[in-house]
């Protein structure tokens, strides 16, 4: 995200080439895909440790 600022903010400075799309940089988009990406880990462990989870919960809600 920090690059996709800086490109956004210096656009004039490195667009001496011609190159005009640096100026409409998707940084929404990028943020998304970066949630996405953060969020992939999660979603593929969780499975195979929720039972775990689960035998976790119900050990910690028996009283005695």
């Amino acid at each position: 995200m920090n690059n996709i600022q800086y490109l956004s903010e210096h656009a004039s400075d490195v667009n001496q080439g011609g190159m005009g799309a640096l100026q409409n940089i998707p940084s929404e988009g990028a943020r998304m895909a970066m949630c996405i990406m953060a969020l992939g880990p999660v979603v593929l462990v969780y499975p195979f440790l929720q039972k775990y989870f689960v035998k976790g919960l119900t050990v910690g809600a028996v009283k005695g």
